[in-house]
């Protein structure tokens, strides 16, 4: 469903504490739309407060969505690796996200 998220104007980007040339061998392997970027340090994590040192020091499943001005206009914080939303689920809150006053 990549085209949809092109046709409302969103773009994306995955954050993970792994370094660049595994990120990379990623998106090849599984042919990703979109760059997964690099935070070794976990600093960008820690900010967003997912990070999750019970299970191994990685960040727990989190998506956010974040406006130009970079305010956070919605944020989903998973409880483990397959507590995500579906396409559906991301399109309502993309949706609510965009409404007046929001």
């Amino acid at each position: 469903m990549w085209g949809r998220f092109e046709e409302a104007g969103l773009q994306a980007a995955g954050i993970v504490v792994d370094e660049p040339s595994k990120n990379l061998a990623m998106v090849e392997k599984l042919l990703l739309p979109f760059p997964i970027l690099s935070d070794p340090d976990a600093r960008v994590i820690h900010s967003y407060e997912v990070w999750n040192p019970g299970d191994g020091g990685v960040a727990k499943p989190a998506l956010f969505l974040v406006r130009p001005d970079l305010s956070v206009a919605f944020q989903y914080v998973g409880t483990d690796f397959a507590d995500r939303p579906d396409d559906e689920e991301l399109f309502a809150m993309v949706g609510e996200a965009k409404e007046p006053g929001r």
